[in-house]
């Protein structure tokens, strides 16, 4: 049987690593593939693209020739952009490519990527996705010669028949959540829930329990995403987690980010932050992100003080995702091979950490 991530259990509070690939700042196909073998090397469960920058199949197709292990997967696909059974098609196409390492994340993405990138309106999204995960699983479990039909009030299907045996029964499906209503439905409809960026240990462990609870399955999944600040310099690092949360309001605006600060009792922070954003003055807007932001939202300062903030999230979270602060762009920047080499170099601590997690520094230093 095909299993993927790393052998080593997770156990009772330990946390999965998994490592985001969002491919911006002229990072290549080939460079993503190449940072998925060197994660697997080092003892990463997963390795996930963002479809940001890059499209949510074609680099795990080549992440997946580089790799053996690793469980791979987009974190998350754009419901959007894709209709239920082109989405289904692809991973059954990936998972089979993959070996059957496929974790198939999806969402609803947000009104900045919809409507003005795209042109498409953003409407009734909670029916939309719970009708979509609903034909996506159909979709995915579908065997030769069965014919679906589905009549939905957003999606409907008539008389398409499957060619292809899926390699698996069923690929696991987490849906993207950052509201409460959306993580209720998760908790429904998917097997999962995949939560962004922006949250405290203490908010996420009772957004689990809730989905867990909702959804009667004490093996429903809860993957979370965070940003990363790893440096010798505790105090460098905290300036990258907080230039990292201004870029959340820069460039492409989040507002389920600004929601989430909100919501942990950060009013002020998140005011102040799109103030001066909105004014030009990102300088203002990275001194207005407060230490308790960075202590409890992010994962930032040297190696032994991230991984006690990693093993803060154990018993709620079963895989964390690092979010690459020096990867993140939202500008295209210099087209330089010097600029290209800075960004991959950047991935280089992230990397030693995860090495760190995963051969059990975050539960080592739990135990402490």
């Amino acid at each position: 049987m095909q299993t993927t991530g790393s052998d080593r259990p997770a156990g009772p509070g330990r946390v999965r690593i998994g490592l985001m690939l969002a491919g911006g700042g002229g990072m290549t196909v080939p460079d993503m593939a190449s940072i998925a073998a060197r994660a697997e090397s080092a003892g990463f469960h997963g390795a996930y693209v963002a479809e940001a920058w890059r499209s949510g199949f074609v680099p795990l197709a080549a992440m997946a020739a580089r790799t053996e292990r690793i469980a791979l997967g987009p974190y998350v696909l754009n419901a959007h952009a894709r209709t239920p059974l082109i989405a289904g098609m692809s991973a059954v196409d990936l998972d089979e490519v993959s070996g059957g390492r496929l974790m198939l994340g999806v969402g609803s993405g947000n009104r900045v990527t919809n409507e003005s990138y795209q042109g498409v309106p953003v409407e009734r999204p909670l029916r939309k996705m719970r009708e979509y995960v609903e034909l996506l699983r159909l979709v995915t479990r579908a065997r030769r010669g069965r014919r679906l039909d589905y009549e939905g009030e957003i999606h409907r299907m008539s008389g398409w028949t499957c060619q292809v045996d899926p390699l698996r029964p069923s690929i696991p499906v987490y849906l993207a959540a950052t509201s409460p209503r959306m993580t209720r439905l998760a908790a429904d409809v998917a097997d999962g829930v995949a939560l962004g960026a922006v949250q405290s240990a203490a908010f996420v462990a009772r957004i689990a329990t809730a989905c867990r609870q909702a959804a009667g399955r004490k093996d429903f999944g809860v993957m979370m995403a965070s940003l990363v600040a790893v440096d010798e310099d505790p105090e460098r690092a905290r300036d990258a987690a907080r230039a990292a949360v201004v870029n959340l309001y820069a460039g492409k605006p989040h507002p389920h980010y600004d929601s989430l600060l909100r919501r942990q009792g950060h009013e002020r922070v998140a005011d102040d932050v799109d103030r001066f954003v909105r004014a030009g003055d990102l300088d203002a807007a990275r001194r207005a992100v407060t230490d308790e932001v960075v202590e409890q939202l992010v994962i930032a300062g040297t190696p032994k003080e991230c991984l006690a903030r990693i093993a803060q999230y154990g018993g709620s979270v079963d895989e964390l995702l690092f979010v690459n602060v020096g990867g993140m762009r939202y500008e295209a920047g210099s087209n330089t091979s010097s600029a290209r080499r800075a960004l991959l170099d950047s991935f280089e601590p992230l990397l030693d950490l995860g090495r760190l997690a995963a051969a059990g520094g975050a539960r080592d230093v739990e135990g402490a």
